[in-house]
């Protein structure tokens, strides 16, 4: 594989993306509150995990998933948008990571939708599979992969 290049780019949410986190925020608090100890630390990870799952893309914290529209509900999804478009214009490729196989999955549905050929790698890809996905992507067949180590 080429080096790795890793750049941040500072995103604000959209206008959904805020309502939704506000609104966990309060009732998940709300819900703290009341909640023994032991039940306070469950709600603290659920907390932290959906409002990662927000900032990832609403369709992901409201697990939806089909023909859902996806484009202008994320400003991390236009962001790869446009990174992919440069880097595909300029014959690159890209390797698209994400902690959760749901977003995977969405991001699968979005490349299928704007025709960027990719490829996605999970736990349930056979190893053959896996190889030849592996030498697809390395030959260029296939500009965007998407490893994930969960199927």
């Amino acid at each position: 594989l080429p080096p790795k290049t890793e750049t941040d780019h500072p995103l604000g949410l959209t206008r959904e993306q805020v309502v939704l986190y506000e609104a966990f925020v309060r009732d998940t608090m709300e819900r703290i509150e009341r909640a023994d100890e032991e039940t306070r630390r469950g709600l603290v990870l659920a907390l932290l995990t959906g409002l990662k799952q927000i900032c990832n893309h609403p369709a992901q914290f409201l697990k939806q998933s089909g023909a859902v529209r996806l484009t202008g509900r994320s400003h991390k999804l236009d962001l790869l948008d446009e990174l992919l478009t440069t880097i595909l214009a300029e014959g690159g490729a890209a390797l698209v990571f994400t902690q959760y196989v749901a977003m995977a999955r969405l991001l699968e549905a979005h490349l299928d939708r704007v025709g960027i050929g990719h490829q996605f790698l999970h736990g349930g890809t056979p190893v053959r599979g896996r190889d030849a996905m592996v030498r697809r992507f390395q030959a260029g067949d296939v500009p965007v992969f998407q490893p994930s180590r969960i199927g």
